[in-house]
């Protein structure tokens, strides 16, 4: 039960947000993957990501600084 606490699925977290999946998969979780350098061989299954990178990737107080630009 710890994983489940750590991780969400792209399916949790398009319901989160009010979204398809397809929309988590092909935009949301490509920018996660890129502005924290997750590498996604080390995530316990496929379709998963970090809660806490998730958690401030959408928090508009934290300021996320990628090689191209701020998001």
């Amino acid at each position: 039960m710890e994983l489940k606490s750590k991780f969400i699925t792209y399916h949790e977290l398009a319901d989160a947000l009010g979204c398809s999946y397809q929309q988590v998969a092909q935009v949301h979780a490509k920018r996660i993957i890129k502005a924290f350098n997750i590498d996604k061989k080390r995530l316990p299954k496929a379709g998963t990501l970090p809660l806490n990178l998730v958690e401030q990737y959408f928090d508009l107080s934290v300021n996320i600084h990628t090689n191209e630009k701020t998001i």
